[in-house]
Protein backbone atom coordinates (compact mmCIF):
# COMPACT_ATOMS: atom_id res chain seq x y z
CA UNK A 1 0.00 0.00 0.00
CA UNK A 2 2.85 2.35 0.93
CA UNK A 3 4.20 2.11 -3.08
CA UNK A 4 0.97 2.57 -3.87
CA UNK A 5 0.95 5.87 -1.92
CA UNK A 6 3.77 7.17 -3.60
CA UNK A 7 2.52 6.23 -7.27
CA UNK A 8 -0.30 8.71 -6.01
CA UNK A 9 1.82 11.35 -4.80
CA UNK A 10 3.60 11.88 -7.97
CA UNK A 11 0.68 11.18 -9.79
CA UNK A 12 -0.93 14.50 -7.44
CA UNK A 13 2.30 16.07 -8.31
CA UNK A 14 1.92 15.67 -11.98
CA UNK A 15 -1.91 16.85 -12.24
CA UNK A 16 -1.63 19.99 -10.13
CA UNK A 17 1.78 20.86 -12.30
CA UNK A 18 4.58 20.09 -10.38
CA UNK A 19 7.70 21.30 -10.25
CA UNK A 20 9.77 19.96 -12.96
CA UNK A 21 11.99 17.26 -11.63
CA UNK A 22 15.46 18.83 -12.77
CA UNK A 23 14.36 21.31 -9.98
CA UNK A 24 13.97 19.00 -6.87
CA UNK A 25 16.93 17.04 -5.84
CA UNK A 26 16.72 14.17 -2.78
CA UNK A 27 20.23 14.49 -0.89
CA UNK A 28 21.74 13.50 2.22
CA UNK A 29 23.33 15.83 4.83
CA UNK A 30 25.89 14.13 6.65
CA UNK A 31 27.52 15.25 10.36
CA UNK A 32 30.82 13.32 10.09
CA UNK A 33 31.21 14.58 14.12
CA UNK A 34 28.76 12.80 14.84
CA UNK A 35 28.52 10.23 12.44
CA UNK A 36 24.41 10.59 11.40
CA UNK A 37 22.88 11.80 8.71
CA UNK A 38 19.67 13.84 7.70
CA UNK A 39 17.81 12.66 4.70
CA UNK A 40 16.25 16.09 2.93
CA UNK A 41 14.58 16.99 -0.65
CA UNK A 42 14.79 20.54 -1.60
CA UNK A 43 12.49 21.98 -4.97
CA UNK A 44 14.14 25.13 -6.75
CA UNK A 45 11.20 27.11 -8.79
CA UNK A 46 12.40 28.25 -12.19
CA UNK A 47 12.83 31.49 -10.84
CA UNK A 48 16.01 29.97 -9.10
CA UNK A 49 17.99 29.97 -12.38
CA UNK A 50 17.34 33.60 -13.39
CA UNK A 51 21.00 35.16 -13.23
CA UNK A 52 20.79 37.88 -9.77
CA UNK A 53 17.61 35.91 -8.59
CA UNK A 54 16.76 36.28 -4.79
CA UNK A 55 14.45 33.57 -3.88
CA UNK A 56 12.56 33.35 -0.15
CA UNK A 57 13.18 29.66 1.60
CA UNK A 58 10.78 27.70 2.63
CA UNK A 59 11.63 25.17 4.92
CA UNK A 60 8.58 22.42 6.05
CA UNK A 61 8.71 20.36 8.67
CA UNK A 62 6.65 17.17 8.78
CA UNK A 63 4.92 15.36 11.57
CA UNK A 64 5.87 11.81 13.76
CA UNK A 65 4.22 9.67 11.35
CA UNK A 66 6.29 10.84 8.37
CA UNK A 67 9.47 9.75 10.22
CA UNK A 68 12.22 7.34 8.54
CA UNK A 69 15.11 7.04 6.23
CA UNK A 70 13.05 6.54 3.21
CA UNK A 71 13.78 10.73 2.26
CA UNK A 72 9.99 10.55 0.52
CA UNK A 73 7.59 10.12 3.53
CA UNK A 74 8.01 13.57 4.62
CA UNK A 75 6.47 14.68 1.16
CA UNK A 76 3.03 13.37 1.96
CA UNK A 77 1.38 16.29 3.81
CA UNK A 78 1.86 20.20 2.54
CA UNK A 79 4.61 19.77 0.19
CA UNK A 80 3.28 18.66 -2.98
CA UNK A 81 0.72 21.59 -2.34
CA UNK A 82 3.84 24.07 -1.59
CA UNK A 83 5.60 22.80 -4.81
CA UNK A 84 2.69 22.71 -7.38
CA UNK A 85 2.61 25.03 -10.35
CA UNK A 86 -0.67 26.87 -8.44
CA UNK A 87 1.26 27.95 -5.44
CA UNK A 88 4.64 28.34 -6.96
CA UNK A 89 3.74 30.36 -9.77
CA UNK A 90 2.28 32.95 -6.83
CA UNK A 91 5.06 32.45 -4.47
CA UNK A 92 8.03 31.09 -5.77
CA UNK A 93 10.54 29.75 -2.91
CA UNK A 94 12.95 26.91 -2.46
CA UNK A 95 11.19 24.38 -0.53
CA UNK A 96 13.25 22.86 1.81
CA UNK A 97 11.96 19.37 3.40
CA UNK A 98 14.25 17.34 5.93
CA UNK A 99 13.03 13.47 7.08
CA UNK A 100 13.49 12.80 11.15
CA UNK A 101 14.67 9.61 11.97
CA UNK A 102 12.41 7.09 13.09
CA UNK A 103 12.74 6.94 16.72
CA UNK A 104 13.94 10.21 16.93
CA UNK A 105 12.27 13.74 17.57
CA UNK A 106 12.63 17.44 15.96
CA UNK A 107 12.07 19.02 19.67
CA UNK A 108 12.78 18.04 23.17
CA UNK A 109 9.49 16.92 24.33
CA UNK A 110 8.36 13.83 25.68
CA UNK A 111 5.40 12.73 23.42
CA UNK A 112 1.86 12.70 24.61
CA UNK A 113 2.94 14.25 27.88
CA UNK A 114 4.28 17.41 25.93
CA UNK A 115 6.87 18.40 28.70
CA UNK A 116 10.19 19.30 28.08
CA UNK A 117 12.74 16.81 28.32
CA UNK A 118 16.83 17.17 28.74
CA UNK A 119 17.07 20.26 30.07
CA UNK A 120 15.78 21.11 26.42
CA UNK A 121 18.81 20.55 24.78
CA UNK A 122 18.94 20.47 21.11
CA UNK A 123 18.30 17.09 19.39
CA UNK A 124 20.15 15.10 16.88
CA UNK A 125 17.98 15.50 14.04
CA UNK A 126 17.53 19.67 14.83
CA UNK A 127 21.36 19.63 14.87
CA UNK A 128 21.63 18.28 11.99
CA UNK A 129 19.08 20.17 10.90
CA UNK A 130 21.04 23.61 11.54
CA UNK A 131 24.03 22.33 10.21
CA UNK A 132 22.48 21.99 6.25
CA UNK A 133 20.65 25.29 7.21
CA UNK A 134 23.79 27.12 7.87
CA UNK A 135 25.13 25.58 4.24
CA UNK A 136 22.08 26.01 2.70
CA UNK A 137 21.82 29.97 3.29
CA UNK A 138 25.07 30.67 2.32
CA UNK A 139 23.56 30.68 -1.26
CA UNK A 140 24.20 33.47 -2.58
CA UNK A 141 20.23 33.14 -4.39
CA UNK A 142 18.51 32.68 -1.44
CA UNK A 143 16.84 35.83 -0.42
CA UNK A 144 18.11 36.22 3.80
CA UNK A 145 15.30 38.40 4.38
CA UNK A 146 12.54 35.96 3.39
CA UNK A 147 13.19 32.71 5.39
CA UNK A 148 10.16 31.07 6.44
CA UNK A 149 9.13 27.96 8.30
CA UNK A 150 6.40 25.74 9.50
CA UNK A 151 5.62 22.10 10.45
CA UNK A 152 2.72 20.29 11.32
CA UNK A 153 2.15 18.38 14.92
CA UNK A 154 5.95 17.09 15.64
CA UNK A 155 6.81 19.55 12.79
CA UNK A 156 5.01 22.44 14.61
CA UNK A 157 7.09 21.92 17.59
CA UNK A 158 10.33 21.61 15.25
CA UNK A 159 9.18 24.77 13.97
CA UNK A 160 9.42 26.70 17.63
CA UNK A 161 12.70 24.79 18.64
CA UNK A 162 13.95 26.88 15.88
CA UNK A 163 12.62 29.78 16.38
CA UNK A 164 14.53 29.52 20.09
CA UNK A 165 17.90 28.72 18.73
CA UNK A 166 17.86 30.68 15.66
CA UNK A 167 15.30 33.81 15.79
CA UNK A 168 17.58 35.91 13.62
CA UNK A 169 17.16 33.49 10.46
CA UNK A 170 13.47 33.84 10.38
CA UNK A 171 10.94 36.33 9.17
CA UNK A 172 7.95 34.36 9.82
CA UNK A 173 6.95 31.10 11.08
CA UNK A 174 3.32 29.37 11.09
CA UNK A 175 3.57 26.49 13.27
CA UNK A 176 0.20 24.34 13.12
CA UNK A 177 -1.13 21.88 15.74
CA UNK A 178 2.28 21.80 18.04
CA UNK A 179 3.76 23.42 20.73
CA UNK A 180 6.60 25.15 22.96
CA UNK A 181 8.91 25.63 25.46
CA UNK A 182 7.83 28.92 26.52
CA UNK A 183 11.16 30.05 28.44
CA UNK A 184 12.32 30.58 25.19
CA UNK A 185 9.35 32.34 23.56
CA UNK A 186 10.97 35.61 24.70
CA UNK A 187 13.36 34.27 22.07
CA UNK A 188 11.19 34.80 19.08
CA UNK A 189 8.85 37.35 20.11
CA UNK A 190 9.76 39.48 17.47
CA UNK A 191 9.27 37.32 14.69
CA UNK A 192 5.91 37.34 12.90
CA UNK A 193 3.82 33.90 14.09
CA UNK A 194 0.35 32.55 12.82
CA UNK A 195 -0.21 29.40 14.76
CA UNK A 196 -3.10 27.20 13.96
CA UNK A 197 -4.70 24.46 16.26
CA UNK A 198 -7.62 22.27 16.50
CA UNK A 199 -9.82 23.26 19.37
CA UNK A 200 -10.91 19.72 19.28
CA UNK A 201 -7.44 17.87 18.97
CA UNK A 202 -6.85 14.59 21.45
CA UNK A 203 -3.36 14.23 20.07
CA UNK A 204 -1.75 18.00 20.83
CA UNK A 205 -4.11 19.79 23.01
CA UNK A 206 -5.32 23.41 21.68
CA UNK A 207 -3.95 24.44 24.80
CA UNK A 208 -0.31 24.45 24.16
CA UNK A 209 -1.00 26.60 21.69
CA UNK A 210 -3.50 28.66 23.72
CA UNK A 211 -0.37 28.84 26.56
CA UNK A 212 1.87 30.21 23.76
CA UNK A 213 -0.11 32.96 22.55
CA UNK A 214 -0.80 34.43 25.80
CA UNK A 215 3.05 34.16 27.10
CA UNK A 216 3.72 35.85 24.02
CA UNK A 217 1.02 38.76 24.02
CA UNK A 218 2.50 39.00 27.29
CA UNK A 219 6.03 40.18 26.40
CA UNK A 220 4.48 42.24 23.30
CA UNK A 221 4.48 40.34 20.64
CA UNK A 222 1.26 40.22 18.10
CA UNK A 223 0.87 36.67 16.84
CA UNK A 224 -1.72 35.76 14.77
CA UNK A 225 -4.31 32.57 16.03
CA UNK A 226 -6.34 30.51 14.00
CA UNK A 227 -8.29 27.66 16.29
CA UNK A 228 -10.50 25.27 14.65
CA UNK A 229 -13.91 25.10 16.85
CA UNK A 230 -14.57 21.46 14.91
CA UNK A 231 -11.00 20.90 13.94
CA UNK A 232 -9.12 17.72 15.41
CA UNK A 233 -5.58 16.70 15.30
CA UNK A 234 -5.22 17.48 10.96
CA UNK A 235 -6.10 20.75 10.73
CA UNK A 236 -3.16 21.46 8.47
CA UNK A 237 -4.87 21.18 5.25
CA UNK A 238 -6.97 23.75 6.03
CA UNK A 239 -4.67 25.68 7.38
CA UNK A 240 -1.91 25.56 4.92
CA UNK A 241 -5.30 26.76 2.78
CA UNK A 242 -6.36 29.61 4.38
CA UNK A 243 -6.74 32.07 2.00
CA UNK A 244 -4.72 34.97 3.55
CA UNK A 245 -2.16 32.46 4.59
CA UNK A 246 0.25 32.52 2.19
CA UNK A 247 -0.32 36.16 1.35
CA UNK A 248 0.44 37.07 4.48
CA UNK A 249 3.12 34.78 4.97
CA UNK A 250 5.40 36.05 1.75
CA UNK A 251 4.65 39.38 2.43
CA UNK A 252 6.98 39.17 5.37
CA UNK A 253 10.47 40.26 5.60
CA UNK A 254 13.08 40.51 8.41
CA UNK A 255 13.20 43.91 9.61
Amino acid sequence: MKHLFFIFLGLYLISCGSVKQSGVQADIYNNKANKSTLPYNIIYPDEYYVKDAKIPLFIWLHGAGERGDDNVSQLIHIVPYLGSDIIQSKFPSVILAPQCPKEAYWAPVKRFEWSIINGGEVTPPMANLIALLETILKDPKIDKNRVYIGGLSMGGFGTLDLLGRKPEWFAAAIPICGGADLEKAANYKNVPLWIFHGAKDTVVPAKLSRDLIDVLKALGATPKYTEYLEGGHDVWNTAIRDPELLHWLFEQRKK
